[in-house]
């Protein structure tokens, strides 16, 4: 049997120190990312108390807790959270609490589960996080608290997967298996929660590889199985990709949205 997905997070800490993407290509403006940092900077106050739900090795962290009064970060990976908690001793960050928890109702008798006591947050935000904490937030919030969460979105199979050997392909967005309608997965889930998208935005941006080395590990990515293709035998295959393509597109979408606790 294979690991799990939170085992396969706890060796990527120990082989990266942290959840990162351990490549280099040439990514379009319009990916997500900075327009989720611009829409979290707009609605950081220094009275307010923010949750990052799925926190990580806590770069977020870093960036906004020095502009609020209490930042409180939760993940799943218990090394995740141990990266953390030294990143914020380093930056000598007094507010910051962290926590070692999975919001799944599977890990909570049944419902989902942040971890804070009843209205106390103003602000949730989530890079790439779950979204199972949706469920939870109407207790945890006060009224007029603002949720904000970038997800990952799948991408179309690229026209060149199918020339490489199966063992290399992509068989669906590593970063978000199994879930081909998120979009409509997160209005489901407010909707559930006596909640409505307030704002909902697709990005979608070339991400350009220009060495097979960079490919080779967007396509392995998080692939820890007996078996997985090694360097050495994927390099010729790739190398020979790049000979008939030139520089390679794997495109990149996210989802970006907003909810307001009323």
């Amino acid at each position: 049997m294979g690991l799990d997905y939170f085992e396969q997070l706890e060796v990527l800490a120990a082989r990266q120190g942290g959840y990162f993407y351990p490549w280099q290509a040439a990514l379009g403006e319009a990916n997500g990312e900075d327009a989720y940092d611009r829409l979290v900077e707009a609605h950081l106050t220094p009275e307010m108390t923010v949750l990052d739900a799925g926190c990580g090795h806590g770069t977020d962290m870093l960036a906004f807790a020095p502009k609020v009064a209490r930042f409180i970060g939760y993940d799943a990976v218990e090394s995740f959270i141990a990266i953390a908690r030294r990143r914020a001793a380093e930056a000598a960050l007094a507010n910051v609490e962290l926590v070692r928890c999975n919001s799944s109702p599977r890990f909570n008798s049944g419902a989902a589960r942040i971890p804070v006591a009843d209205g106390v947050l103003d602000l949730i935000i989530s890079r790439r996080g779950p979204s199972n904490w949706i469920a939870d937030a109407r207790r945890a919030c006060r009224p007029g608290a603002r949720l904000i969460q970038l997800n990952p979105l799948p991408t179309p199979e690229p026209a060149w997967n199918r020339e490489l050997p199966k063992a290399l392909r992509l068989a669906e967005n590593p970063a978000n298996p199994g879930h081909p309608d998120l979009e409509a997965e997160i209005e489901a889930a407010l909707a559930a929660a006596s909640l409505k998208l307030e704002t909902g935005e697709v990005f979608e941006a070339p991400q350009v590889f220009n060495a097979p080395e960079d490919l080779f590990a967007a396509l392995t990515f998080m692939r820890f199985e007996p078996g997985a293709p090694t360097w050495d035998e994927a390099r010729p295959h790739l190398e020979a990709l790049f000979a008939r393509h030139g520089p390679m597109d794997l495109p990149q979408r996210r989802f970006l949205w907003t909810a307001v606790v009323d």
